[in-house]
Formats: structure tokens, C-alpha cells, sequence
């Protein structure tokens, strides 16, 4: 998975992203309901992401567990916890807290 790795800054003590999600969006027009439809580019962890959330495809969940573990995890070499972002949308399995249980079992931490 090519990841361009970033640090982001915000109310925690550090952290990083995979990737930008989205490279670029043009609208295309409207469906039959006037809704805007767009061609969307998307890096890799970002449509991977895209497809867990929004496609349900929970194949996703170990490559981007693995990426995360691959690309991040000796920033949080002294990490004991994993705890994942609160869902903002009420789903059967929760994309985010799958990832999270995932990158725990690789990092060996709760």
C-alpha cells in the first residue's frame, strides 16, 4: 500500500496519517434525484477506507491494520492501549474499532 506519511497536529500529544484520503473530486453531473455525483481519486489507505466505511468491505481491515502496523507502530513503541475514535455513525461493526482491534492483536497490546 503506498502511504505518504504525515503528522497531524490537533487536541493529543502525536499524531499520524497514512495518507491524504482524498487526491481529487470533480462533480459529473446529477442522478435522477438531483444529487451531485462525482469522480473521486483516492489514495490507497483512503479507498481502502472508503470501502470498509462505505462499501462494507471488511477484506480491508487487515491491510490497513498491517499498513498502520507497518508504517506507524515505532512511533508508539511505548503505547499500552489502543483506543479508537468514537463512531460518528451507528453501524453493526464499527469500521474503526475493527482496525483498532486489528493493529492491537499485531501490536500485541490490549
Amino acid at each position: 500500500m503506498e502511504v505518504n506519511i504525515r503528522q497531524i497536529n490537533g487536541s493529543w500529544n502525536l499524531g499520524y496519517s497514512l495518507a491524504k484520503h482524498v487526491l481529487s473530486s470533480v462533480c459529473t453531473g446529477h442522478n435522477e434525484w438531483g444529487h451531485p455525483e462525482f469522480d473521486t481519486t483516492r489514495s490507497e489507505p483512503g479507498e481502502a477506507l472508503f470501502q470498509l466505511k462505505y462499501r462494507s468491505d471488511f477484506t480491508q481491515i487487515e491491510p490497513l491494520a498491517q499498513e498502520l502496523n507497518n508504517s506507524l507502530s515505532a512511533y508508539f513503541r511505548s503505547s499500552s492501549l489502543i483506543i479508537p475514535m468514537p463512531a460518528s455513525q451507528a453501524r453493526a461493526r464499527q469500521p474503526v474499532t475493527e482496525i483498532a482491534r486489528a493493529l492491537a492483536r499485531k501490536m500485541n497490546i490490549p
